[in-house]
């Protein structure tokens, strides 16, 4: 039996579902923005000497 109380529990569920899923794609963006830089040193690693 499809009340109106789940009619509204879905609702909210879907809404803030969608929410969330935006909100999470909407950080991703910030970390394109606000990128760390890192120093590489040179390293002494080399595969050829194995």
């Amino acid at each position: 039996m499809f009340t109106a109380y789940h009619a509204i529990m879905f609702a909210v569920l879907l809404i803030g579902g969608a929410g969330v899923i935006f909100q999470a794609s909407s950080g991703d963006d910030s970390l394109v923005k606000n990128s760390i830089q890192v120093k590489s040193t040179k390293s002494q690693f080399d595969l050829n000497t194995y």
